[in-house]
């Protein structure tokens, strides 16, 4: 009678390459969370002027208009006077971007300046572009509407 031999031993094999994707993909998880964890807050600290350094040329692109616009249609250039509906608001923009620029822009300055729009929930159409009308007037390139 003939036996046959015990089991063969076949060679294990460990894969690699999914243990290199189980590991890059915990590296990507722990790098997303971490970014959560870190507070990345700070505080304005506004420093005394020195005799030595020239005034800073402001980018026009730093300027910060915002038109904030009621359910009326009343229409508040950044916090400031209440123009009514019918009124026109580019003399208030105008004297926000001279306030807020420190001289009269070109027209080149005025047309990469941005005024964001802020309309109430129930506002009407028409004062969101009666907004954007009088922006265009005083020649602002860029609108974002909140």
């Amino acid at each position: 009678m003939r036996f046959r031999a015990s089991r063969e031993i076949k060679k294990t094999k460990i894969e690699i390459i999914p243990m290199i994707d189980t590991m890059f993909f915990l590296l990507v998880f722990f790098i997303l969370a971490s970014l959560n964890i870190i507070d990345l807050r700070g505080i304005n600290i506004e420093l005394p002027p020195s005799s030595m350094v020239k005034a800073p040329v402001r980018d026009p692109r730093d300027i910060k208009l915002e038109v904030e616009i009621d359910a009326n249609g009343n229409k508040y250039v950044n916090n400031g006077k209440k123009v009514a509906a019918d009124e026109s608001i580019s003399k208030e923009l105008l004297a926000a971007v001279v306030k807020q620029f420190g001289r009269q822009p070109s027209a080149q300055d005025l047309s990469v300046m941005t005024v964001i729009i802020a309309p109430d929930e129930t506002t009407f159409h028409e004062h969101v572009i009666s907004a954007i009308d009088d922006s265009r007037s005083v020649k602002i390139g860029k609108f974002a509407v909140r």
